[in-house]
């Protein structure tokens, strides 16, 4: 069976019900997947999870190649944020199990501690392009950008945990959290970066 298929029919179930509420009989029951369909995709339940998270790497990868470009403003910065904070949601259980799926599958700790490395590497370099473009002032202490990228990523993988325990779990306020970690860039904004910003939020 095409292991995107069980996938498919596994996000919508696992999302709802979390990672610690499943196991793989329970799963099989609610999808109507019968076990040799399953073990013909997948070697056990852990497999199936790290496969799905394979899949929310390769999806996050296709996003950073859109703003990995040799020109940049903050306005793409606004966007990249709040499309990565879609594919969150898409891929909601692993930001609320984290700790006890990477605690628990080394290939996906390793896999996300890659990630978590470019994608810091990454908003150095946008800001860096910033500068270039006018919107950021120069870093004025040596480190102060690696903060801002480690602050903005680390925010950025827990404001699903925040959003539900405030909001509640079936009300994403994606734009508001976009907007919270936009926000973390106003101290390093230029007069002409200012006004961007202003604009980009619909500021008069």
């Amino acid at each position: 069976m095409d292991p995107n298929i069980i996938i498919d029919k596994t996000l919508p179930v696992i999302n709802e019900k979390g990672y610690q509420n499943l196991d793989l009989k329970l799963l099989l029951d609610i999808i109507k997947i019968k076990p040799e369909d399953f073990f013909s995709a997948f070697t056990d339940f852990d497999d199936l999870i790290a496969k799905i998270f394979y899949r929310l790497s390769e999806e996050s990868d296709c996003l950073s190649k859109g703003i990995d470009q040799s020109t940049f403003s903050l306005e793409n910065l606004y966007q990249s944020s709040t499309q990565s904070f879609d594919l969150q949601i898409k891929y909601r259980f692993f930001f609320f199990d984290l700790r006890t799926i990477i605690n628990t599958q080394e290939p996906i700790k390793d896999r996300y501690f890659e990630l978590i490395s470019l994608r810091k590497t990454q908003l150095i370099h946008l800001f860096n392009l910033l500068i270039k473009d006018g919107t950021f002032v120069k870093e004025n202490f040596p480190g102060n950008f690696e903060n801002l990228a480690i602050q903005m990523t680390m925010l950025s993988d827990f404001w699903l945990s925040h959003n539900e325990i405030v909001f509640g779990s079936d009300d994403f306020h994606l734009h508001y959290y976009s907007k919270l970690v936009f926000s973390m860039v106003l101290p390093y904004l230029t007069e002409k970066g200012m006004n961007d910003y202003k604009k980009i939020l619909g500021y008069k």
